[in-house]
């Protein structure tokens, strides 16, 4: 697989740099550039043709609003990931409005940015989980009793989003049966970890076995009817 090019940007040079170096640890992760603010990130968008931008909302110039509007219009294939402080629904709103793929609050962790990137390259929205649980609040009192949707979609949806790219490959890949060891090969990461993501998976799920979590996932569609590897 081709290594997916990246490019930060913001302001902050201590936090600029630290997510460069992050990402840099990825395998599959080509860091081509850094810019300072808005102008500087259309130009180098223009000039390299990331993949993946990871945008600062609040810079000098042009702001990130901005900057993801013009890289979006004008390079749609170009995915926009807003790295940001605030978690307020108005900001929120205007980064969706003007075509960002993400939203992801600065205190994540290494391997929720991460994560966030390659969802976006597999074609999801992300959101931070504090942010997701306020869009949702207030989609619903936008539009209470929406029609149609069933109480198990609605949870669904709310799991969907509550789950990180991995946590969903890690509980379909174990729901059909594989083990901790065979996950971890699929995957390619150590088994400490693939057990840290089932615990986070049966937290979120707020399940209590492995079963039982399979179980909850296949009826909310979140893995595929008949996964009984829990």
């Amino acid at each position: 697989m081709m290594p997916v090019r990246v490019l930060v940007v913001d302001d902050h040079v201590l936090f600029r740099r630290g997510l460069v170096e992050v990402l840099a640890e990825e395998p599959d992760v080509e860091i081509i550039g850094e810019a300072v603010d808005g102008n500087d990130a259309i130009a180098k968008a223009g000039e390299l043709a990331p993949d993946v931008v990871f945008m600062d909302l609040t810079m000098p110039g042009v702001g990130g609003i901005e900057a993801t509007a013009f890289i979006r219009q004008t390079w749609p294939q170009i995915k926009v990931v807003i790295l940001t402080v605030s978690e307020e629904l108005e900001l929120l709103f205007k980064a969706l409005a003007m075509g960002a793929n993400g939203y992801v609050v600065k205190t994540a962790s290494p391997r929720e940015i991460v994560d966030a990137m390659r969802q976006v390259c597999q074609g999801w929205m992300v959101l931070s989980p504090g942010v997701a649980t306020k869009y949702l609040a207030h989609a619903r009192q936008a539009a209470p009793g929406s029609p149609g949707r069933s109480d198990d979609e609605k949870a669904a949806e709310d799991l969907t989003w509550q789950l990180t790219a991995r946590e969903r490959e890690v509980l379909s890949l174990v729901a059909r049966g594989m083990s901790n060891v065979e996950v971890s090969k699929a995957l390619m990461v150590s088994e400490n970890t693939v057990k840290t993501h089932v615990k986070n998976v049966l937290g979120k799920l707020q399940t209590s076995s492995r079963r039982e979590a399979a179980a909850l996932a296949s009826k909310l569609g979140l893995v595929k009817p008949g996964a009984e590897g829990f």
